[in-house]
């Protein structure tokens, strides 16, 4: 990207394009941890659009409770992810159906909150949020952080479960595995995560918008999809997912850069993430060839039998 746009060279620029994937990169971590599990989650969006619409409507209007609002905000999204886990874990609901149905009501909820876009937040929410120390900016912080805490979980007794989930769940069960409070546990903490990027992105935007998770339904799994997150379960990494929503940001600007009509940005979006997806089929089917020649090349020779000999000495003369 710095090779095709040189006014890119510079701090502020890197800020700004970190800012930008942010929250699209958060929610992406969240998505991962229900989809290591072999779930899937729809309500990202949902929980997006409505911490949206709620710190655009609270945060001005209760500005000396903002930490509170913030954390209230925050509750409610781990409120819906536990929603989900119970619905789909105890109550053995799909996985699809029941974070569809939260966010087409989280959705709905949002716009009861703000029927259209709107809404203002204090200047010092924004300020807090974007602001960067020396040249860093905070989000990137954020996002190391994030990585940090990611690295950290997978090595606890409740992060190994996750992927035991996702890999065999029978099998996990029988080995004794907290099945059922590690999926949830994971649920929660995803919706947890929405809520944290829907507040990331009121801070971007400095208002509210209904609708404003919508786009993060596709792009939370595209990033997934370049951070090559398996979509079967029991594989994946949140670092991965990070870096997969920062190229998904990039093409935009790549494409602007080499000088690409707007409207070939969903066309080369789609052609990557194909060919992301791809990647960990042709790679087993590579191993899968290698390993058959190896069966199959030529058989050794086999050792002679010997043959006795027959004691000739002292026959007639």
């Amino acid at each position: 990207m710095l090779i095709f746009s040189p006014f890119e060279r510079n701090a502020f620029a890197f800020g700004n394009y970190v800012v930008l994937f942010t929250p699209l990169a958060i929610a992406a971590v969240g998505t991962t941890l229900v989809l290591i599990t072999g779930g899937f989650d729809l309500s990202v969006a949902g929980t997006i659009s409505l911490s949206n619409v709620m710190a655009a409507t609270l945060l001005t209007k209760y500005q000396e409770q903002s930490l509170l609002v913030i954390v209230m905000i925050v509750l409610v999204g781990l409120a819906i992810g536990l929603l989900n886990g119970i619905l789909i874990v105890l109550l053995r609901l799909q996985s699809l159906a029941v974070t569809l149905a939260s966010f087409i009501c989280s959705t709905g909820v949002a716009l009861m909150i703000l029927p259209a876009p709107g809404g203002s937040v204090p200047p010092g929410f924004t300020e807090v949020l974007l602001a960067t120390i020396g040249s860093i900016p905070i989000a990137l912080l954020v996002l190391v952080a994030i990585g940090v805490l990611w690295s950290i979980f997978r090595r606890t007794r409740t992060g190994s479960a996750l992927f035991a989930i996702g890999a065999d769940r029978p099998a996990a069960v029988m080995s004794g595995i907290p099945v059922t409070r590690s999926e949830i546990t994971a649920y929660t903490v995803a919706g947890g995560l929405y809520a944290v990027a829907g507040l990331y992105l009121t801070a971007v935007t400095s208002s509210g918008d209904p609708n404003a998770g919508r786009p993060f339904l596709l792009t939370a799994f595209a990033a997934m999809a370049l951070g090559l997150v398996s979509f079967r379960g029991g594989a994946g990494n949140a670092v991965a997912s990070i870096l997969g929503a920062a190229s998904l940001m990039t093409i935009p600007k790549l494409l602007f850069g080499l000088g690409i009509a707007d409207f070939w940005v969903g066309a080369f979006q789609g052609l990557i993430i194909l060919v992301a997806l791809s990647i960990p089929v042709v790679t087993r089917y590579l191993r899968s060839r290698s390993t058959g020649k190896k069966k199959t090349g030529a058989p050794r020779a086999l050792p002679e039998p010997s043959v006795p000999t027959r004691n000739i000495q002292g026959a007639a003369t």
